[in-house]
């Protein structure tokens, strides 16, 4: 027989932060469908596809506000719950996903202006640096999901 604290674990936080990451699920596939029709469309450069690609790029964005809107709700149901802590690591993955989303922006925008200039080293420095941001985001994201996971297994 579990013992009531962790009775009151999963009736508590636990649910909420797997439907946390059931969203977060969501979000990381939409990321990989908008890489994979972003490399599509460059490679139909130099007369790029661009009424496909923006049609992708409006499915995706309805994907990240749809998923965007439901982990904005499970944050403020954490804090009426009385689960501040988690609803602060969740505002703060929001924060780093939004800055995440920014970036993937400019980076893909890089790399068509470097394939374009092909052998630019502007482009090509611009699209390093940028990268260099993504992956300090993304590792504060992982950060996160760590904190986060911690709350999982224990139920605070």
């Amino acid at each position: 027989m579990k013992d009531q604290s962790v009775m009151v674990a999963e009736e508590g936080v636990t649910p909420l932060i797997r439907e946390f990451y059931q969203q977060q699920e969501e979000r990381v596939h939409s990321y990989r469908l908008l890489e994979e029709g972003h490399k599509i469309y460059l490679s139909t450069g130099p007369n790029y596809d661009f009424p496909t690609f923006r049609q992708l790029v409006h499915d995706v964005t309805q994907d990240f506000k749809r998923v965007s809107e439901g982990i904005i709700a499970l944050e403020k149901r954490m804090r009426t719950e009385g689960h501040v802590a988690p609803a602060n690591l969740v505002a703060k993955l929001q924060d780093a996903e939004k800055r995440k989303l920014e970036l993937t922006v400019h980076l893909q925008l890089s790399r068509q202006m470097a394939a374009e200039n092909e052998g630019g080293e502007l482009e090509e420095a611009k699209v390093r640096e940028i990268r260099g941001e993504l992956g300090k985001v993304v590792e504060n994201i992982n950060d996160h999901l760590a904190d986060l996971r911690y709350h999982l297994h224990t139920g605070e």
